[in-house]
């Protein structure tokens, strides 16, 4: 409604374009920047840019809504509302509404300035004489529909209008949202201040957004779990517009009917989402631009201008490739660029829909394009010998994605092949995990396939799911026997071993791993034997054989010690630190498992600190220290969860609903013992009957039911022997034969 009153000081002409202000998600910074920017005095223009549907009018307008009502941004005089989107933006519309803004007196004096014969910049003057006031918002929505490419006025009355309201003094100041940055002068540029709006809404704000746009259930967006919300959020970067297209594809085909997966696979392609969301000014541009941006859209990530050079070269060597890149980055930024690195980028969805117009095949097609990143990645990668973290990989990582999207399996799993390991013990089985499992299925080669198989059974050793790992390991284990690699035989065997005892399945465990320490001995792998022998010395302490283990131990120590590797000797002291607690030597458990943890620290591997604080929790609470003990198992769990080891997070539960019992807590080891069993169910690993036993017991406490309880410690404890890192059968045991003695007296 034109000419409202927002409160007695403030005049709000005009309605902003934005709907649904009262529901608008977060941009708590962004708004902020834009205030903060409003009250500085130099800023007279205000230009918030962004791609389209980012949400730059809506954070325009809640600006503007909070401006006309006071608050924070202090008294305004009044506001005017402009946008090409409802009476478009033209000089005659921004100067009959700002005319309203002093008053129906200066109205009329204005109105007649504006029906006389002077020149515009005449007239312009004399709007902002009237303006002196104030202050004034002047919002100007969606104004690229004003500019070309280069962000240049197409209109001769704007450019008087800006040319008035930079060197006159007035009191209004102007809020513009643009796809494309205004180009000003360079003395008229310290006037301008700018804010890239360039990042979705963060996943929780977006998927509350999702779900209020189907307030009403009709397409089942608030039924899906929480982890599609999420997925489908991230599936179009948090774009406010492209939630809305998502709830209104699913509400608005009534022909299809589409499942919320099958919008998210297709979401690229659709007509109805291309016409609202791509960047139609693309299709606009010369066809070197064009090429230089299907090479940006192939990398989907910064890049360097050396490294798009080298990926077009061959392909199309007339393209001046740093001449193209100097125009998008010019002209009306069609690509970012960070000139402390030197990269150029798309918006990722941006990205998205320039890729997915790409043929599949051919010279300028996805996979030759995806071929030419992967090598140019092969080409930068740092040799094995400087690999300190994961973060030295991550351009095998780059390579591997490329080689996966060219569907050329076999090179992305000899890629994988080099750093599979590393991930894995480095802490990131779940990337590693991830990796392997987009190789299933798809690698014809035998030796090809085998490597794939032994690394896909490692992190899921170590990751889980354990029984999926026994089958794979199995196989690979076979695989490598009819191929004679000795080699991948030896690692095969290790991980099933491994895995075996994880499964609480010892006898089964036995064999393999004494195979393992044999091939590895022979092959003069030390690293690979060391890790053999101990897992070995932990079946034994799984199994009760405490001398056994404390000899593998032993022996894992002089090898150490020998080869100078902190890695060995901080095993060494991990598995005699275990035997210890199997053997209920509590000190000298952890001492040991202190020695451990200063030498995994020292070498940065994470992967093994969760099971070390577990033993030294379980320790402490062998001498009673209950509080020390709380303290090292959730340390056991945070360092479990950093790793994405599951069965970490059970264990270390588990035994901390133990902690809590033994001093009468109930609720929280019921709480507790139910977070272990969810945790040992991620993993697919054992455990998680016996978190539940326990779970069931403290369950039965709390409703005063000591006899029930009793029962399903006895359970608890039958489930867990043979697993040393829980904590002591026989604890749970004595206390059934507690609470019985006292149900029955």
């Amino acid at each position: 409604m034109r000419g409202r009153t927002a409160d007695p000081g403030c005049r709000v002409i005009g309605m902003p374009v934005a709907y649904g202000l009262e529901t608008f998600k977060d941009r708590t910074r962004e708004r902020a920047e834009v205030m903060a920017r409003l009250g500085d005095p130099r800023a007279r223009l205000v230009a918030v840019i962004g791609r389209r549907g980012i949400g730059k009018s809506a954070l325009a307008a809640k600006v503007a809504e909070q401006l006309a009502g006071g608050g924070e941004g202090g008294a305004w005089a009044g506001v005017v509302n402009v946008s090409s989107r409802t009476s478009g933006i033209s000089l005659e519309r921004i100067f009959h509404d700002c005319a309203r803004l002093p008053g129906p007196a200066v109205l009329e004096d204005l109105l007649e300035v504006w029906t006389s014969q002077r020149g515009t910049p005449d007239k312009v003057a004399q709007l902002f004489a009237a303006l002196s006031g104030g202050p004034y918002l002047i919002l100007l929505d969606n104004f690229e529909d004003r500019l070309d490419d280069r962000g240049e006025l197409c209109d001769r009355e704007l450019t008087d209008f800006f040319d008035a309201f930079f060197r006159t003094r007035h009191g209004a100041r102007i809020l513009m949202t643009t796809q494309v940055p205004l180009a000003l002068p360079p003395e008229l540029r310290r006037y301008q201040a700018r804010l890239y709006l360039d990042q979705g809404l963060p996943v929780p704000d977006a998927v509350e957004l999702l779900c209020e746009l189907d307030a009403d259930g009709e397409t089942d967006i608030v039924r899906a779990s929480r982890q599609d919300l999420e997925r489908a959020v991230r599936r179009v970067h948090g774009v406010p517009r492209a939630l809305e297209l998502i709830a209104g594809a699913l509400s608005e085909d009534y022909l299809t009917l589409p499942t919320l997966d099958e919008v998210l696979d297709t979401f690229v392609e659709r007509g109805d989402v291309i016409a609202y969301l791509a960047q139609d000014r693309f299709q606009r541009l010369d066809a070197e631009s064009r090429l230089v941006l299907e090479v940006l859209a192939a990398f989907g990530r910064p890049v360097a201008r050396d490294a798009a050079s080298w990926v077009l070269g061959p392909l199309a060597p007339d393209v001046d490739v740093p001449a193209a890149l100097a125009r998008l980055a010019s002209h009306g930024r069609m690509v970012t660029v960070d000139r402390a690195r030197r990269m150029f980028a798309l918006h990722p969805m941006d990205a998205d829909f320039i890729y997915g117009e790409l043929p599949r095949e051919g010279l300028l097609g996805c996979r030759s394009l995806n071929r030419r990143v992967a090598d140019w990645y092969a080409r930068q990668k740092p040799p094995r010998e400087e690999w300190r973290s994961v973060e030295d990989v991550q351009l095998h990582r780059y390579e591997f994605a490329h080689r996966i999207r060219a569907e050329d399996y076999e090179p992305a799993a000899a890629v994988l092949d080099e750093i599979d390991y590393f991930l894995t013990w480095r802490g990131s089985v779940g990337a590693a995990r991830e990796m392997h499992q987009q190789l299933s299925g798809r690698l014809e080669d035998d030796a090809t396939r085998m490597a794939h198989l032994v690394g896909f059974g490692v992190a899921l050793l170590v990751g889980g799911p354990h029984r999926q790992a026994a089958q794979v390991l199995e196989e690979a284990a076979g695989l490598a026997e009819r191929l004679g690699d000795q080699h991948r035989l030896g690692q095969a065997l290790f991980a099933l071993g491994d895995t075996y005892r994880q499964l609480n399945q010892l006898d089964e465990a036995i064999g393999p791993l004494r195979r393992a320490v044999e091939l590895e001995e022979r092959l003069g792998d030390p690293e690979r034997l060391l890790r053999a022998l101990m897992s070995l010395s932990l079946t034994h302490s799984y199994r009760g054989e405490v001398r056994e283990a404390l000899e593998v131990a032993g022996t894992m120590r002089t090898r150490a010690l020998e080869l100078s590797d902190g890695l060995g000797r901080a095993q060494a002291d991990d598995s005699a630190a275990c035997a210890h607690l199997a053997s209920g030597d509590w000190r000298r458990a952890l001492a040991m498992a202190r020695e451990a943890i200063a030498l995994y620290e020292e070498v940065g591997v994470t992967e093994a600190l969760g099971y070390v604080h577990n033993v030294q929790g379980v320790a402490f609470l062998g001498l009673g220290d209950v509080e020390r003990a709380e303290a090292e198992f959730l340390q056991a769990h945070t360092d479990g969860a950093a790793v994405g080891s599951p069965r970490t997070e059970g264990i270390c539960l588990y035994n901390l609903a133990w902690a809590h019992w033994t001093v009468g807590r109930y609720a929280e080891a019921l709480s507790a013992a139910q977070r272990a069993r969810t945790a040992f169910e991620r993993a697919a690993a054992t455990g998680a009957e016996v978190a539940g036993l326990l779970a069931r017991a403290a369950g039965a406490m709390v409703a005063g039911e000591a006899g029930e309880a009793a029962r399903h410690l006895r359970g608890a404890a039958e489930k867990s022997r043979g697993n040393a890192d829980f904590v002591p059968p026989a604890w749970l045991v004595a206390e059934a034969e507690r609470l019985t003695a006292g149900s029955t007296g």
